[in-house]
């Protein structure tokens, strides 16, 4: 079920951004006063950094060290009354979109969109000799951190699909591969199993002869 939320941290806002946001936030909560009406941080002391947060970032102009520092300290006390009425507008709204949106925080959705569109191909494919005779280490960087790889070889032209085989499905991005031909020069690539089975695209292919 889809629940929205306020966003309670305003780090990344820029400054002047910040002020309008805040002064939003605050006029959305003295109108809808009923909807929160014990709300941790009273409307009036919100008003105060509100203006307090304004004029400093007026003051800030003048590029004076004292100034600098008074706007740092005055946006620190509003982005903290922010982040604790934040807090308190999820808890009353309970998920509910409607009335997020009545206390003028900014919002987000819970729900994550599942991507299901074929991993990218993996990258950095590296090839070792494990000490077992026909036995070799590929290591690769998949986009998906969990999930699984498939693996195939060839020991003929790495540019005919139909001489590939799969050698098997490894997680993660290290592949111990055994059963190998002693001697054979072969070709490797792995590509990524994404979502609902969709398979990624390939990685470039490294070559190594096996001992």
């Amino acid at each position: 079920m889809s629940k929205i939320k306020a966003i309670i941290d305003f780090t990344d806002y820029p400054a002047s951004e910040l002020a309008t946001l805040a002064g939003a936030i605050h006029e959305r909560l003295v109108l809808h006063a009923d909807r929160f009406p014990d709300p941790p941080v009273s409307t009036e002391t919100l008003g105060m950094l509100v203006a307090d947060y304004r004029q400093k970032l007026a003051a800030r102009a003048s590029r004076a060290s004292a100034d600098v520092l008074a706007l740092r300290q005055a946006r620190h006390a509003l982005e903290q009354a922010l982040r604790t009425l934040g807090y308190y507008v999820n808890t009353v709204a309970g998920g509910r979109a409607e009335v997020v949106e009545m206390s003028g925080f900014p919002s987000f959705s819970t729900v994550r969109t599942r991507d299901l569109s074929p991993p990218a191909a993996p990258t950095d494919l590296r090839l070792r000799h494990l000490t077992l005779s026909g036995s070799i280490l590929a290591r690769y960087r998949p986009t998906r951190r969990h999930g699984g790889n498939e693996v195939q070889v060839t020991t003929g032209d790495p540019n005919d699909e139909s001489s590939w085989r799969r050698h098997g499905i490894f997680p993660g991005g290290r592949a111990e591969m055994t059963g190998l031909p002693p001697g054979a020069l072969i070709w490797v690539r792995v590509r990524t199993i994404g979502l609902r089975g969709v398979m990624g695209a390939w990685s470039d292919p490294a070559q190594i002869r096996v001992i």
